[in-house]
């Protein structure tokens, strides 16, 4: 009763001085979906196979149990924030290390009293860091879920992380469509140069392209969202063979907030996080858009480059006690 009771007030708390303060009528009209990449969700334990040694108690981070703890806890605030305003549905989630972590956030934080679940499918990205879902299980139920590996050519064994596909069916009394088809995507990074790695997140484009075509072919009325963090801009030509009909990118949108992005580089805001959407279900979200979820506890003061950044996790190797790199993306779908 005590977590429930402190669960309700950090609830309160977070709505308090929100920007965006869109309670009440907001929640009983729609229902929400989020991406989010979480910056290196690690445990403080090594796992076989992995290159995670950075993230145990002797490594270069000196990642422990506090500090992981620190960072479960940064997360859960983040995730309780979005659903403090607004149901939120699904959330998609981007560089966590494998089901411990996600256990951990789910169970060991008051977001057990909401009923998050998760989905989760080891990759063989070399760090060991994936793509997931969390969601809540008094408004979805999962379907099916799969994995889909991501081949680089001339390379035929995957390395990195994979697609992940969910199909989930509302709960009754329900109002959200059904089925729903979620797909989670971290394409590969820059590290290395722009153009020795173009060809990398080509192949992941065209892959996610793939599924997306698939299902529509199967079922040209379905509702599908895709998330991610592709480490593209809205506007980048790898980014064209996603953006064409039935789908549309949410971040290339004349609504999305000019000079404001999900992720910062030295001074300027750019936006990796990405949310498609067929076209023909603009209608049911909110504004016809997407939002950018930039509240005041996930900044701080750029003393460098002025104005305000992410605060983050790490700054190298050194433990900011930050909440990520990035900031979430989301989507307010219209209930029926």
């Amino acid at each position: 009763m005590f977590a429930v009771l402190v669960l309700l007030v950090a609830n309160a708390s977070l709505r308090a001085g929100n920007p965006e303060d869109i309670s009440g009528p907001l929640a009983d009209t729609f229902y929400r979906i989020a991406f989010y990449n979480a910056e290196n969700f690690f445990d403080c334990l090594h796992d076989p196979g992995k290159n995670d040694h950075d993230f145990t108690p002797t490594g270069i981070k000196g990642w422990g149990a506090a500090k992981f703890t620190q960072k479960r806890n940064r997360l859960f605030k983040v995730i309780a924030a979005l659903d403090a305003e607004c149901p939120l549905a699904a959330l998609g989630m981007a560089e966590v290390e494998n089901a411990r972590v996600l256990r951990d956030l789910c169970l060991g934080t008051p977001l057990r009293y909401l009923g998050f679940d998760f989905v989760h499918f080891e990759s063989r990205d070399p760090r060991g860091i994936d793509v997931a879902l969390l969601y809540r299980s008094d408004l979805l139920r999962i379907d099916t879920a799969f994995a889909c590996p991501l081949v680089i050519p001339p390379d035929t064994l995957s390395r990195t992380r994979d697609i992940l596909y969910v199909r989930a069916r509302p709960c009754q009394g329900v109002s959200l469509p059904d089925p729903l088809h979620l797909l989670v995507s971290h394409f590969p990074s820059k590290y290395g140069g722009v153009l020795a790695t173009d060809a990398k997140r080509a192949a992941a484009a065209c892959l996610l392209r793939r599924m997306l075509d698939t299902i529509h072919a199967l079922d040209s009325q379905s509702f599908v969202v895709s998330m991610g963090d592709f480490n593209t801009e809205p506007d980048d030509d790898l980014l064209q063979r996603l953006d064409a009909f039935p789908f549309v990118n949410l971040m290339k949108a004349g609504t999305w907030p000019r000079g404001k992005g999900s992720h910062k580089y030295r001074e300027r805001w750019g936006t990796i996080d990405h949310i498609y959407l067929k076209q023909a279900f603009l209608p049911r979200l909110r504004e016809e858009r997407a939002f950018l979820f930039d509240r005041d506890f996930l900044l701080m003061p750029d003393d460098k480059y002025l104005g305000m950044k992410p605060f983050r996790t790490f700054y190298g190797a050194r433990c900011l006690g930050g909440y990520s790199d990035h900031l979430p993306v989301y989507i307010d779908v219209r209930k029926y």
